[in-house]
């Protein structure tokens, strides 16, 4: 079976990796690993970049957009989202576990690749990172009214034990989401990118407005996701026959 770019991806990214690279999920990988070391490298001789775009949000030490109600709302939005995307994840899976011939909304492997992409991301990427790094966020530096010292990224600071800065884990979920793409129909998948893709990079984007994060833990962390997907999803295309066969009981 020839293997083809991740269903998620904009075309538009494919296109740029080249077409001498190997298989479109293969391009992708390059893509996005060469924009983590390149993105990493900026942020890191230029550390200026993360304070400067922290104080674009700031009032002396007071993030003023925090209490803005639509990006409260809408941080709320991305806050539950993950939970409801799982439940609904398990629920097609069990459907198609217990009762194959009656519900059968989509192949098995769909769903499964949304949930491990979210086991993936926001789950083991994050949450090893972040007691690792240990950066402090932006609202907890002296500058802002905290008693932290900012560190660039990816130096080992120490700052803080849990719920460190440095990646995003919202940001990370907000990626993961773009998994869903999977489970729309060929013809409308297009459509639902234009129309999901900048909703989610608002959802992440919203983490630096507020004070909670720098830019280079939301981008950082959308990267990581999105590479964890591409390599997920180059798996699970690989096999997608065998685990629809092992998820359903019954040859496919």
């Amino acid at each position: 079976m020839r293997r083809t770019a991740p269903s998620y991806v904009p075309k538009a990214l494919i296109d740029v990796a080249g077409h001498d690279t190997g298989t479109g999920v293969d391009r992708m990988l390059v893509v996005i690993g060469r924009s983590i070391i390149l993105i990493s490298f900026i942020f890191m001789i230029f550390p200026v970049i993360d304070l400067a775009v922290s104080r674009w949000f700031a009032e002396g030490q007071v993030f003023v957009l925090v209490h803005q109600p639509v990006l409260k709302g809408l941080r709320e939005f991305g806050l539950k989202s993950p939970a409801y995307i799982i439940s609904a994840m398990l629920l097609l899976i069990g459907m198609s576990i217990l009762l194959p011939q009656r519900y059968r909304l989509c192949e098995p492997h769909k769903p499964l690749f949304v949930l491990l992409s979210f086991a993936a991301g926001p789950l083991l990427i994050v949450e090893t990172l972040k007691p690792l790094i240990g950066r402090a966020r932006p609202r907890q530096l002296l500058e802002f009214g905290g008693s932290a010292d900012f560190t660039p990224v990816w130096q080992f600071a120490g700052a803080c034990a849990r719920n460190c800065s440095f990646p995003s884990g919202e940001a990370s979920g907000a990626a993961a989401a773009l998994s869903l793409l999977v489970l729309v129909p060929t013809r409308l998948r297009r459509k639902a990118a234009f129309i999901l893709i900048p909703l989610l990079m608002l959802i992440a984007l919203n983490r630096v407005l507020f004070g909670a994060h720098f830019l280079s833990d939301v981008t950082l962390a959308w990267l990581f996701t999105m590479l964890a997907m591409a390599w997920i999803w180059k798996w699970m295309e690989a096999h997608s026959n065998r685990i629809d066969q092992f998820l359903t009981r019954k040859r496919i």
